[in-house]
Order: C-alpha cells, then structure tokens, then sequence
C-alpha cells in the first residue's frame, strides 16, 4: 500500500511539474510574442494554454493546501488517540495489578501451592491440560491431578467453574439474576 501511495504521489509531482513546465513555457512565450507586437488574436493559442495551465496549478495548490490542512487535523487526532490509550493501558495495568492481587489472596485461602496456581492461571487462559503440561515441562496426567486438586480446594467441579468464580466477581452484581424454571 505503501508504495501505490508513494507511487500516486510521484505520479501527482510530475503531472504538477508538467503542468508547471507548461504554464512557465506558455507565459515565457506570451511575454516575448507581446513584446514582438504581436496581437492578443495571434497569442489566443498561447493565452488558453497559460489561463488554462494557471487553472490546474490553482487547483493543486488548493488540493495541496487542504491535504495538508487533513494532515494536520490527523496528526492531531492520533497524538489525542496516543494520549487516550496510554492512559487507558495505564489504568489497565493498575487493574491487572490489583486483580492479580484479589487472585493471589485467593490463592492463598485455597492453600494452593506454587504449581496449583501455575496451572489456575493457565487455565484460566484457556491453555488445555497438554498445552500446559508442555510449558511446564510434565505429564500431562500430573496437570490433570493438579488441577483436579485445585478444583477440590476451590469446591468447584470444573475449569469453567473456575474460571466463573474469578469472573463473577468482574461482573459485579448488577448481572445477578435469577433463573426463572
């Protein structure tokens, strides 16, 4: 995309020089044919190719000067949308923080160990049971009894229990609601 742009801009510079070329050559010629004496009806050819060049440069100065006018507006709307999202990745790594800290508490009134709140985590990732055992470097059947010891300690039956007793509280309770039978 780059380069069609680059391209469509160097194509647009050397139509402008063209055109440029054009008006200068047709003026130069209707200044040296008017101080030859000759009449304006003999220049008529040279006069409509210099009013007519003098318009299409008026018209990329115009363009020119509206594109630049855009540029601008732009450069200013992504500094803003700069700003917005450093302070939002602000806000959400002290969240993060915080929430990791909530997990941790968590963490340590389950008295899960090191490894158990490895594999929490990674579940709650969406990692599966080999996935992890791989990054763990073990048996995918020592994850399972991991995790099957989390689930005990926690009183869920389940990853998606799990991961629902963290994101619950994320939700807060106005997305309580009864389940009507």
């Amino acid at each position: 995309m780059i380069d069609t742009i680059g391209q469509a801009s160097f194509q647009r510079t050397l139509f402008a020089v063209f055109v440029l070329f054009v008006f200068g050559t047709s003026g130069i010629e209707v200044v040296l044919e008017f101080a030859a004496g000759e009449t304006l009806d003999s220049m008529a050819d040279d006069l409509l190719r210099l009013i007519f060049s003098g318009v299409v440069l008026l018209v990329f100065v115009r363009d020119y000067l509206a594109q630049q006018r855009a540029l601008a507006d732009l450069r200013g709307q992504l500094e803003m949308a700069r700003g917005q999202l450093a302070r939002f990745d602000t806000q959400s790594q002290i969240i993060a923080r915080q929430y990791r800290a909530v997990m941790q508490q968590q963490f340590d009134a389950w008295r899960l160990t090191a490894s158990e709140q490895d594999v929490v985590l990674m579940l709650l990732k969406g990692l599966s049971f080999r996935e992890i055992a791989k990054l763990r470097e073990t048996r995918e059947k020592t994850v399972r009894q991991q995790a099957s010891s989390v689930y005990q300690k926690a009183g869920v039956g389940s990853r998606t229990e799990l991961a629902a007793w963290f994101f619950d509280d994320l939700l807060g309770p106005q997305f309580d609601h009864q389940v009507s039978t």
